[in-house]
């Protein structure tokens, strides 16, 4: 391959991607509208009343293929959004995965930081790892 075809080549390429990088930040506001429209309608009770482990099971298991090769970074990125977004309206109305509220011993591994449910549709491996405080347990039954 020519010098002029692969700039040709990694020209087109960066463009392609500064193309994907525009939709990514468009539809994570969209992302960000409909939680806070989903937020206003569940209301507020409870402690985690923005957490519904049912539902979070289930939407993961219906995204599993489009999730699979997905890195443990990336994980973690989409698991931050969902924790960012499910308490934008209410700070603590959802569980703070990130800082391991769910742990019952501080850890710095990565996967420790991702929603269990998601971790445990992705990598029940690492799952298993997680030492859950008595809280949390629950989610081992899901």
């Amino acid at each position: 391959m020519s010098l002029s075809s692969r700039e040709s080549n990694l020209s087109q390429h960066r463009e392609a991607l500064l193309h994907l990088n525009s939709e990514f930040f468009l539809m994570l506001s969209e992302r960000r509208s409909l939680s806070l429209k989903i937020q206003e309608i569940k209301g507020s009770s409870g402690r985690y009343y923005h957490f519904d482990p049912e539902r979070e099971k289930s939407l993961f298991e219906q995204m599993k293929n489009e999730m699979k090769g997905v890195s443990l970074k990336e994980l973690l990125a989409f698991s931050l959004i969902m924790e960012d977004q499910a308490m934008a309206m209410a700070p603590g109305s959802y569980p703070t995965w990130s800082s391991g509220i769910h742990l019952s011993e501080p850890s710095k591994e990565l996967y420790a930081m991702i929603n269990p449910l998601l971790l445990r549709t992705n990598h029940p491996d690492l799952f298993t790892r997680l030492l859950l405080n008595p809280d949390f347990t629950f989610l081992k039954e899901f």
